[in-house]
């Protein structure tokens, strides 16, 4: 049994608890009434004295005076006692606490049960360092009495406190007053309580106590020796909307772009705090300047001044404290209401005061016992002990436990209605699907917390990648040179200085043929502004370090003339820096690269628990430990198929509809993958037209074809009750869906703009004409500009509003940052999924509330950036071949999910049963069975074919070489009998195919793009009927064509990477009718790699055919006469 409290061993004593509730003990009571007792019989012994004899009357009012000062002693001393264990176990505590809460593995359901909690801890903390204060205090003053024998004064001290007094004031601390407490000595502490801010502040707090009442609420946010600041904003604030969990409005202030943030202020700009994008409800609409929305606070301190658990900038200061449009109760999407039973019995146990009954007191998850179905479940400092009821539709109490310290477990996403046994629960509140949710949901916490050590396993595999994308960063959009030179004093400028790198310099710093001045002439046509960061050398600090102020980084400029660079620049007036010797300079400049920043962004939103649905999180960190979250309406409901599916392909779409967070599909080559992504989009549309599905592939014609066909199949659908958008690169989709690309649709939506303000002209006053006239001219601008004109992210979201299906690459998502960050989704279906990076993945489930990821991890893995194979990419990463070149993220989700939730389409109509058969034999098989069938049952034809045997190896007798300059191989031989196989074939063969002739080597491409130059030069080659396209393997993954032609180069040496099992399928599986093979068998057939040849198997497979003498011919194997020897 897992079970959550506060603070995990930390146990805090009684005196401990009583403090954070700031109450007294029971012993504290008890032994202060004695106090008082023995003070009254000192005091009554003091007052009674006589006064006729004068020395023996001062002796005993000194004896009196003595014996209360040892009293007074006393007490201070016990109460001093228990200060610092509680100090002690308040800083483990909040130890604990924030490293659980900045600990990635910590399930985001539980940081949000700590920081509500956090400021009532810190609270807590506060006011003890304040007690000893406080203690310290009165031991200073008794002693000072005594010492002035102001015996008189001394009596009439207090018995010291065991809570800190109501008039002792600290930071954090909230009071009710009236204005004639302001401004004066506080009668015992001799604290002054003012309002806080400047002059002009000051008065507008005192018009908001005016203005809320003779009393107001003010929280204590600064002091000054015994002067102490409060602030009627924040007292009201944390009074009237915190501690009752309402929402507040604020002002939008401006919108902080680095961080993604709006500054708001609220109650007349005496409060300030963020609110986050992501904390929206509403997360596409783009907040102005003035607006007016109802917040909570999500993230704060003490005095409400920053959020504790941010991020310090520049090392020092804590952000402002966090605000969110959603109610805090509220984690992920589910919003369900089950009803708790309780009789009498355990009903008395709870106290009519205690918290339990507050509203803003909230419920949390404790523990789950697997075999028995009993929850614990805490409300403040109750815990009940819960079962089913009969009916299975809601949860009755077994026993009610009272504790000392608060429960602090997990966040539900449920609310709970309190009944009694008299009511009949299960007609009035009963609902089965909503138990069935928690029992999933709490049996889901408990594995999870369980597997720390593999969910830390996951966390370093993102972390991972964080650095893999920060490498790829920095060597793909950074170039650096240094050079040193005496800077030159500007006459018009005296603060500015003039450098200049000369060309020799920056051709020296250049990095994989890019360098300083050709980022800067890229960013200079792209009409970006440059990101430029001049450093200067200290040899004192042996480091460089800027050499402009921060605030003057805009007013240097840069020039580029004749490969040389020039600066013009404030240079930081460093007295240890001679500038009129030569120094040493660093110039660094950024390129934009979206994709790369998008990636980054995506993993920091991961690591920030900014999710759209949470639990997607905890299923990455922990697949393995999932527990499959099935919709039964889906699983158990008789599917009304719109059109002819195999069995596997209806068990997918199945699985794909039921999974509630996430679902997965393996998909072979040939399977029918858009088959099965048209039929969800359709069921999904069909049973709810409202929701918004988001279809992404790492290829433009994926994304197409699935659109394309789900149109075509179902227009009434589409012409009703669903919008269509493409994103992407409109020169790179299909013609089809050119009418629902986004820039179609803008430029539809100016020209019925310009339509409607046409047709207002006669219409609209005179008045108002000059203004529509400046509107079309606007308008008539956009128009005309085709393209160039960039669309605003806020434009570009609310064109997406009322799309169902919106259609995306991985990279044109990742391009397109702003517009998805906005937008929620309620499905995910990610094509080709094996081949998305783990960045690119969580760009679109990041903001998916479920993920259904199809792909193939028997085929080639994500594409990795030259840059990583690098040997300088391997040494400063020795992981990345573990972990990101052998198995991808999507093989790893397969693997380890429950089956529930995983589907493998087993049936192929690709590829001709030949072909079909070896890709079946030699990749998806398994303890010798097949796992992937041919699902065409007519004889198969080959009339038609290009070739009538489907299956051939050309045996070439060529020499692999490495063209100079390239680490690549070519074939001349093999590259020369592509050539005129397939100008003899367009000669003989009339019919019109797709030809696709790939190879493992990028040089053999180059080659065969070559020799076919004189038929065409773009990225398809007609020569004939043959259309034909040149490609590597890696590439051509996801295509197809009729007729595929592999080259495979190597005639010696290591053939580790074309033997590569993953390559070598999808190399097999691109052919619709026939796969040609052209290599040097003898060389391939004698190559052994611990038994993972597959090239013997294939040509045994195939039929032999031979190149010479410039001509293939059919290679005749003559069966062994009876009796005769083997030659």
């Amino acid at each position: 049994m897992i079970h959550f409290v506060i603070g995990g061993a930390v146990i805090l004593t009684a005196t401990a608890v009583s403090w954070l509730y700031n109450q007294k003990t029971k012993d504290e009571l008890e032994r202060q009434a004695q106090a008082y007792s023995e003070r009254d019989d000192i005091l009554g012994k003091y007052n009674n004295l006589s006064e006729q004899d004068y020395d023996s009357y001062n002796a005993k009012r000194r004896e009196q005076a003595s014996a209360y000062m040892s009293l007074l002693f006393r007490e201070l001393e016990i109460h001093a006692s228990k200060v610092q264990p509680i100090v002690n176990s308040y800083n483990e505590l909040f130890e604990i606490i924030q490293s659980e809460i900045n600990a990635e593995t910590t399930s985001p359901y539980r940081k949000s049960a700590l920081k509500r909690e956090y400021a009532k801890l810190e609270d807590a903390k506060i006011r003890v360092v304040e007690y000893a204060k406080y203690l310290e205090h009165e031991r200073t003053t008794i002693s000072e009495l005594w010492v002035k024998q102001h015996y008189d004064w001394l009596m009439k001290r207090n018995i010291p406190d065991a809570l800190l007094p109501l008039e002792w004031l600290y930071l954090g601390k909230l009071l009710i007053v009236d204005l004639s407490d302001m401004n004066k000595p506080l009668e015992g502490s001799r604290h002054t309580l003012t309002f806080n801010g400047f002059s002009g502040d000051a008065e507008k707090q005192q018009a908001l106590a005016l203005r809320y009442g003779k009393e107001f609420p003010i929280l204590v946010v600064k002091s000054q020796g015994s002067r102490f600041f409060g602030c009627v904003a924040k007292g009201i604030a944390f009074h009237d909307y915190i501690r009752l969990n309402r929402p507040l409005e604020i002002v939008v202030e401006r919108f902080v772009s680095g961080k993604q943030q709006y500054l708001c202020s609220y109650f007349d700009g005496l409060g300030s705090a963020s609110l986050p994008t992501q904390n929206l409800i509403h997360t596409s609409l783009r907040c102005i300047p003035g607006q007016r929305l109802e917040v909570y606070f999500d993230s704060f301190d003490a005095t409400l001044a920053h959020d504790p658990f941010g991020i310090r900038t520049d090392g020092k200061k804590l952000p402002p404290p966090l605000l969110s449009e959603k109610a805090p109760s509220v984690v992920g999407y589910d919003a369900l209401e089950l009803y708790i039973e309780i009789d009498d019995n355990n009903l008395v146990k709870i106290s009519a005061e205690s918290s339990f009954f507050d509203t803003e007191t909230y419920w949390s998850f404790l523990s789950f016992e697997l075999n028995d179905y009993s929850i614990r479940l805490a409300k403040g400092h109750v815990e009940l002990e819960c079962e089913l009821t009969e009916t299975l539709d809601g949860l009755r109490v077994k026993n009610v436990f009272i504790h000392k310290q608060p429960q602090i477990g997990t966040d539900l996403p449920f609310e709970f209605i309190l009944i009694t046994a008299e009511l009949n629960g299960s007609d009035l509140f009963g609902w089965k699907y909503g138990i069935e949710q928690l029992l999933n949901f709490v049996s889901q916490l408990t594995i999870s917390s369980s597997l720390a050590f593999e969910r830390a396993k996951q966390i370093e595999f993102f972390k991972r990648w964080q650095h893999v994308v920060e490498y790829q960063r920095r060597q793909e959009s950074e170039r650096s040179v240094d050079f040193e030179c005496i800077p030159i004093i500007n006459q018009d400028k005296n603060t500015h200085y003039q450098l200049k790198i000369d060309n020799s310099i920056i051709q020296a710093a250049t990095v994989n043929d890019s360098s300083v001045y050709s980022f800067m002439s890229d960013i200079e046509n792209a009409q970006f502004i440059y990101s430029c960061r001049l450093f200067i050398w200290d040899e004192f600090q042996t480091k460089y370090i800027p050499a402009i102020e921060q605030k003057r980084l805009n007013r240097a400029s840069y020039f580029l003339e004749q490969g040389n660079v020039f600066i013009d620049a404030p240079l930081f007036s460093y007295q240890k820096f001679d500038f009129k010797k030569a120094n040493k300079f660093r110039l660094t400049i950024t390129k934009p690269n979206a994709a790369l920043q998008r990636q980054q962004q995506a993993l920091d939103a991961f690591f920030e628990d900014r999710l759209i649905e949470p639990r997607l999180k905890e299923i990455f960190l922990a697949p393995n430990a999932y527990a499959a979250d099935m919709i039964a309406k889906w699983w158990d409901f008789n599917i009304d198929w719109s059109s002819q599916l195999t069995e596997s392909q209806m068990h997918a779409v199945k699985t794909a509809l039921s999974a509630k967070h996430i679902a997965m599909i393996q998909g072979p080559p040939g399977t029918g993958k858009t088959t099965v992504i048209v039929e969800m989009l359709y069921q999904t549309l069909k049973d709810n037209p409202r929701q918004r599905i988001l279809v992404v592939s790492q290829q433009n014609t994926a994304v197409d074809n699935a659109i394309a066909k789900f149109k075509e199949k179902h227009p009434n659908l589409v012409s009703k009750d669903v919008n269509v958008v493409r994103v992407g690169n409109l020169d790179k989709i299909a013609d089809e869906i050119i009418e629902d690309h986004f820039d179609t649709i803008f430029e539809q939506f100016i020209e019925s703009c310009l339509t409607q303000s046409l047709n207002k002209v006669n219409s609209i006053e005179d008045a108002k004409l000059d203004a529509l006239y400046e509107w079309r001219a606007l308008l008539t601008q956009i128009k005309e500009s085709r393209g160039q004109h960039k669309v605003s992210d806020e434009f570009f979201t609310t064109m997406l509003m009322d799309k169902n299906i919106i259609g995306a690459t991985c990279v044109g998502l990742a391009a397109r940052k702003a517009g998805i960050d906005h937008l929620s989704f309620d499905v995910a279906i990610v094509d080709e999924a094996g081949r998305a990076t783990v960045p690119e993945l969580l760009i679109p489930l990041l903001r998916s509330k479920k993920a259904i990821l199809i792909g193939d991890h028997h085929q080639l893995p994500p594409s990795i950036a030259p840059v990583l194979r690098e040997d300088s990419a391997k040494e400063e990463m020795s992981f990345l071949e573990e972990t990101f070149l052998e198995h991808s993220f999507f093989e790893m989700l397969f693997e380890q999910l429950p089956k529930a939730c995983t589907a493998q389409l087993t049936e192929q109509f690709r590829m001709a049963d030949p072909i079909g058969n070896l890709v079946a034999r030699l990749f998806y098989s398994k303890d010798g069975e097949n796992r992937l069938t041919n699902g065409s049952k007519d004889p198969l034809n080959t009339s038609d074919f290009a070739e009538q045997d489907c299956l051939i190896w050309v045996d070439v007798w060529g020499r692999q070489q490495k063209p100079q300059g390239t680490t690549s191989f070519e074939n001349e031989a093999e590259a020369k009998a592509i050539q005129i196989y397939l100008i003899n074939l367009s000669n003989r063969f009339t019919r019109k195919i797709d030809v696709a002739v790939i190879t493992p080597y990028g040089a053999q491409k180059r080659l065969i793009r070559k020799l076919l130059q004189p038929y065409g030069t773009g990225q398809i080659i007609n020569v004939g009927t043959l259309s034909i396209k040149v490609d590597t393997v890696d590439s051509f993954q996801g295509s197809e064509a009729e007729l595929v032609c592999y080259s495979t180069v190597r005639t010696h040496g290591s053939l580790q990477f074309i033997l590569d099992k993953k390559r070598l399928n999808v190399a097999c599986s691109r052919a619709k009718e026939n796969l040609i093979f052209f290599g040097n068998k003898r060389h391939l057939e004698s190559q052994y790699a611990d038994g993972k040849n597959l090239y013997p198997d294939i040509i045994k497979s195939a039929e032999l055919y031979a190149w010479k003498n410039s001509k293939i011919t059919k290679v005749v194997i003559k069966p062994l006469e009876h009796g005769a020897a083997a030659q």
